[in-house]
């Protein structure tokens, strides 16, 4: 029987694909937390929000994140990136199917990696600078492969037809053709850690009068760095993934300290300060929670627009159904509890406790998702608006069935229903006592919002407006929902539909009122034009 050959596997190799593998395990998307940490840092800082208190956790993982690289090096890409381990394993797949790989100059190979330094710049320029709306939720290779990160995810396969996962379609193919691709020329990520590790003091050092002239170490680096001319590693595009010291003949590239003790270092470190970084995000979040519910109570003496009791409501998460219930005491939102989800832990504990305690301070759902969560948030955001529209529908119900009461009693005579395309009016025809001028009934009317009509339907009992409800709007989602609830909330408060727009959608708001005005039959002035609207949205995230 001949014997078969089995290519040995070095330590240092085994100790790297055994970290690599429980990190994909452990914390798949640690990579996008990080990225996302550091935009909601940056855009706090510029947009005068930032709170050491409220960010705690963000700033202790980015602090730990870019300390460690900037002592260590890139350990974090070699050892801990999910994504960059899926690259190395369809580089594998690559060898397997013996692939023709293109040769790469060294001057195309530089050339080509400054193009994630220029994507970089893009993000924070365009996206967290000035608003621009960038690729996000499923029209982001990251999101897709987080979706897809953990075997539960497959349950649902929909998110692959998607421009996301298009693009990782061809990042998975270009690694299997370069080594670490989307690492060498795409990751906005490994753009920061470049610059950080720049002047790092852990280096790995190879004597050039001890080299002989195999070039293995150039060969076998996965970032194309031509290591042959250099007795320091001083590339910031090293990711230490260790290869140079593993496969050199001579044993003449070494490290001090050891390699797989210092990876041992970086690597405990960087996973002891996520899960420290999540720790004071939940206290923090933990305590803005009870701040809402104290804030809450104090201001419980205001009636809301909601009618009390508890209700559950539902939502599309990142990976399932997101169950809330929401209690409703003296017309506020007084507690919101999560049921259950179908989310990672990892991204739905990061968007829970802030998403709930914006929700309760702002009692409204117009709140802004958190970023590295934001298909957690919007589970959690829809969800308490599923509930919240049971509140609403039960209020205006028992309003309507009061007046018809009050109308019964009073023995006045049955009124006559009047259907038109505009307006449908219920069978009481009392006189109103409220100050709008419109038997009890439903009126729908439509105004003009940013791209187009925005049409609402105005429940009417007893003389005041008891609900407002938008049936379809043409304007971007991110804008409108921004002005919904916040506006119809207003217009119920005071009873008219000429209240304050919301700063940034201003003309989404003016469509709303418009709207509103119209099916009641009042006079309204959108004052909002086409381009103070786009001056205001360039103004405001």
């Amino acid at each position: 029987m001949q014997n078969r050959k089995f290519k040995k596997i070095s330590p240092l190799l085994l100790t790297r694909r055994v970290i690599q593998t429980a990190a994909f395990i452990v914390f798949p998307g640690l990579f996008i937390s990080t990225f996302s940490a550091m935009k909601t840092i940056y855009t706090a800082v510029i947009g005068g929000t930032f709170s050491l208190a409220a960010n705690a956790g963000q700033v202790i993982l980015v602090a730990a994140m870019l300390l460690i690289t900037a002592m260590m090096g890139r350990f974090f890409c070699g050892f801990l990136c999910a994504f960059g381990s899926m690259g190395d394993f369809f580089w594998l797949v690559g060898s397997r199917l013996k692939l023709r790989r293109p040769a790469i100059s060294v001057k195309a190979d530089r050339a080509l990696k400054r193009l994630k330094y220029i994507l970089l710049f893009g993000i924070v320029l365009l996206g967290w600078t000035f608003g621009v709306s960038l690729p996000s939720g499923t029209g982001n290779p990251w999101t897709v492969f987080g979706m897809y990160a953990t075997w539960k995810g497959w349950a649902d396969l929909t998110g692959w037809l998607s421009i996301g996962a298009l693009l990782l379609s061809g990042i998975v193919a270009g690694s299997m053709y370069i080594e670490r691709f989307f690492c060498r020329y795409l990751c906005p990520l490994g753009a920061v850690f470049a610059i950080v590790s720049r002047f790092r003091l852990y280096r790995i050092r190879k004597p050039m009068q001890n080299c002989g002239s195999c070039q293995a170490c150039t060969k076998r680096c996965a970032m194309g760095i031509p290591l042959y001319g250099m007795s320091t590693v001083t590339d910031s595009e090293c990711i230490d993934c260790m290869k140079c010291v593993d496969v050199c003949p001579k044993d003449n590239v070494k490290t001090n300290p050891k390699p797989a003790l210092a990876a041992a270092v970086a690597v405990v470190a960087m996973s002891g300060m996520y899960y420290a970084g999540n720790l004071a995000a939940n206290a923090a979040s933990s305590q803005l929670v009870t701040a809402s519910l104290i804030a809450t109570a104090t201001n419980s003496a205001a009636a809301g627009q909601y009618i009390d009791g508890v209700y559950t409501g539902s939502a599309s998460g990142y990976r399932g159904t997101t169950q809330v219930q929401v209690t409703v005491s003296n017309g506020s939102i007084a507690d919101i509890a999560v049921l259950s989800t179908g989310d990672d832990a990892e991204f739905f504990n990061r968007a829970k406790n802030t998403v709930i305690s914006e929700i309760l301070a702002a009692q409204s759902v117009s709140v802004d998702a958190v970023s590295g969560a934001t298909f957690s948030s919007n589970g959690i955001i829809g969800a308490v608006k599923d509930a919240l529209a049971s509140a609403l529908g039960a209020s205006a119900e028992q309003s309507t069935v009061s007046a018809d009461e009050s109308a019964a009693a009073s023995s006045t005579s049955a009124a006559t229903m009047t259907e038109d395309a505009e307006t449908t009016v219920s069978t009481s025809t009392s006189d109103a006592e409220g100050p709008i001028d419109l038997a009890d009934g439903t009126y729908t009317g439509s105004g003009t919002g940013f791209r187009g009509e925005t049409f609402v339907s105005v429940t009417v009992a007893n003389g005041y407006i008891t609900s407002v409800t938008v049936t379809s709007y043409q304007d971007d989602e991110r804008y409108f929902t921004h002005a919904e609830t916040q506006v119809i909330n207003e217009i119920i408060a005071n009873q008219t539909p000429d209240v304050d727009a919301v700063s940034g959608a201003t003309f989404s708001s003016n469509g709303i009122m418009e709207a509103v005005a119209n099916a009641l039959n009042i006079e309204y002035a959108n004052t909002a034009t086409l381009s103070e609207a786009r001056q205001n949205r360039h103004g405001h995230n």
